[in-house]
């Protein structure tokens, strides 16, 4: 995966939606998606299933799904439903060789134009992306991946990220104060670039960051690719 954010005008900050002068980070850490007692954006898994089953829907996709906690307790609530994570690295390593359900598929999301998942599946899921974004150095090449997926089986989308106005305030230009993260968008910025990479947003909220009183600091944002 490409980090090195210097001298390329393809990934300057206006191409995210960003203010010209926001400050990006050059050098991301790899998240590791260890446990450390704390449930990030609890709700957002929660919502995708209630999605799912207003939809008549039995499948949830993950994208970017880390050691799968959230999917896991998902799983225990669904147990019939079918459940796919993608990541890369040690967090989807681990996936495979500790989870007893799902599936797991490794591949790099700023790359992967497309994802070895059956027509059918597609056309039975919800897809999530939860806190992923604001991780990648190219998160429109994740999100045309998406994109492509909810075309293929009619699938909506169901997006989380920082919301930047409500952490570290909206004239906080960077860089992100998690060392993981390369750039954190206001509501505001978050809908221009979804509309940007081509998405309608049906629904775009404020949810809970954590289970330990965080707050409603996270955007939960559910879209579909415009003209389908």
């Amino acid at each position: 995966m490409n980090t090195d954010l210097n001298g390329s005008d393809s990934i300057a900050p206006q191409h995210f939606g960003l203010p010209s002068d926001y400050r990006q980070r050059a050098r991301p850490e790899y998240f590791d998606d260890v446990d450390d007692g704390v449930t990030w954006q609890p709700d957002v898994y929660p919502y995708a299933a209630d999605l799912a089953r207003q939809q008549g829907r039995n499948s949830i996709i993950d994208i970017g799904c880390g050691r799968a906690a959230k999917l896991a307790a998902l799983a225990e609530v669904e147990p019939t439903w079918n459940f796919t994570g993608v990541d890369f690295g040690p967090n989807i390593q681990w996936c495979s060789a500790n989870h007893t359900f799902g599936r797991w598929i490794e591949a790099d999301l700023e790359t992967q134009q497309e994802l070895a998942i059956p027509a059918d599946q597609l056309a039975r899921s919800v897809i999530v992306c939860c806190d992923v974004l604001e991780h990648l150095v190219r998160p429109d090449n994740a999100l045309a991946l998406m994109a492509a997926m909810a075309r293929a089986g009619g699938c909506q989308i169901v997006l989380s990220t920082p919301a930047r106005e409500h952490r570290a305030g909206a004239g906080y230009i960077g860089e992100p104060r998690n060392p993981a993260h390369i750039r954190e968008w206001t509501s505001r910025e978050f809908a221009t670039f979804l509309a940007m990479q081509s998405f309608e947003i049906l629904d775009h909220q404020l949810t809970r960051s954590d289970d330990g009183g965080g707050g409603l600091t996270t955007q939960l944002v559910t879209v579909i690719p415009s003209g389908w």
